[in-house]
């Protein structure tokens, strides 16, 4: 009974023993019974009781269904990556006691979880991850949505995209309706360079998100399909399809998804030797983005990089841009930044020694830790070339077994 549980969370919010809620109305046994919905309870009992607790029964069970669509509403929020209906409706929800029902209580602390994920707020869901991995008896639903939080997690913070993986790997979909998690094994599998599942994962999650029309999730999605396909040496070059998906984000005014896909243009640039028009869409990209965010020195790194290449910027601005870049890396903690920015540095100084001091002991070990199978190998295939050049075949043999064995097959040729 609805009336029952809506009673014990007030009486215990003001410290009331059972036997004082009801005396002089009921005994404290029939207390624990209504609380409990053992017992059939006549309306002006229930009026008494709510009278001796100073709340409006009628209106608190509105309040509580009224909870439980906003809960809802938040997770739909976040799905859709609505950051200010995200935080609207965050804001309303700590204005309601009744949130605090142990009915609301495990789901609001998964999705302020999942909050804290969007809005990158890490020290936050560390501190309710730590929590939750001490719950037991969980219902199905909350087994999967942790196992998805921690995916997310291990994706976003952690940058460990083979223990992303294996957490995404064991959500039960027949448990769990939120198939936006396919989107992130999708991620967590482009991440390992492993392009035919990555791609396999985003058509799920885009028919998902077409599905419950959210336009600006459809344009992550298919931005992801669309690097898996030029990586593919034989798909060309794409330009046409990323300026479709660029004009949508004009469209609709998705300006973050619009600045990832301009930076992604760049990088595409890159690849296909247009060096100039690569400096064009990063230097656009960052327009777009908060100078203080990882997102903003992924782009300046590949301006720096594009303008290397290009050769017509002076190398003395670039220095500047590179040591703006590892001075703002360092003060974020954004680590991967610190190490490219620091690796520019000493390409633009012509100081190859230290380049590749730096990179073998430095880099190359971090980005390993971490999983990042594509700059790994390339990074292995110039210390390959690196060490032979300088006669250290031993060494240089070292990397060549690395991209061997990230290479073998199971085949059964003669």
């Amino acid at each position: 009974m609805l009336e029952g549980k809506i009673i014990k969370f007030y009486r215990e919010r003001k410290n009331m023993t059972q036997k004082e809620l009801g005396d002089g109305i009921c005994s404290g046994t029939h207390v624990s019974k209504i609380e409990r919905g053992l017992t059939e309870v006549s309306h002006d009992t229930i009026q008494f009781l709510a009278d001796r607790l100073e709340i409006h029964i009628q209106d608190e069970i509105k309040m509580y269904v009224h909870v439980e669509l906003l809960l809802n509403k938040w997770e739909e929020a976040i799905i859709r990556k609505l950051n200010e209906k995200a935080e609207k409706i965050k804001k309303q929800l700590e204005c309601i006691a009744l949130l605090h029902i142990p009915d609301f209580y495990r789901t609001h602390t998964l999705l302020l979880t999942r909050y804290y994920l969007m809005t990158d707020l890490k020290t936050k869901a560390d501190k309710l991850i730590e929590e939750m991995e001490k719950w037991v008896d969980l219902t199905p639903r909350e087994r999967n949505m942790l196992l998805h939080i921690k995916g997310i997690y291990g994706l976003q913070m952690k940058h460990n995209y083979y223990e992303a993986i294996d957490l995404l790997k064991q959500v039960n979909p027949a448990h769990y309706n939120n198939q936006e998690y396919y989107y992130h094994m999708a991620v967590a599998y482009h991440s390992t360079s492993a392009r035919v599942l990555a791609y396999y994962y985003a058509s799920k999650a885009l028919a998902y998100f077409e599905r419950v029309h959210c336009y600006a999730r459809v344009v992550e999605t298919e931005m992801l399909m669309l690097i898996q396909i030029e990586q593919d040496a034989t798909s060309g070059p794409q330009i046409d399809k990323y300026e479709e998906l660029i004009e949508m984000c004009e469209n609709f005014g998705f300006d973050k998804q619009k600045a990832l896909l301009l930076h992604n243009f760049g990088y595409h640039c890159i690849l296909h030797e247009k060096y100039e028009e690569a400096c064009q869409y990063y230097q656009e990209s960052m327009k777009l983005k908060d100078p203080l965010t990882p997102n903003y020195l992924g782009s300046l790194e590949g301006y720096i990089n594009a303008s290397f290449l290009l050769g017509k910027e002076s190398v003395k601005k670039l220095i500047a841009l590179a040591k703006k870049g590892l001075k703002t890396a360092n003060e974020t903690g954004s680590t991967v930044f610190v190490h490219f920015f620091q690796l520019h540095i000493y390409r633009l100084k012509k100081q190859e020694d230290l380049y590749f001091h730096y990179l073998e002991t430095e880099l190359y070990p971090f980005l390993n830790k971490l999983g990042y199978v594509l700059p790994s190998v390339h990074y292995e295939i110039k210390l390959f070339d690196f060490h032979m050049k300088n006669g250290m075949i031993e060494k240089a043999n070292q990397y060549a077994k690395n991209i061997a064995d990230k290479n073998r097959r199971k085949n059964q040729f003669v």
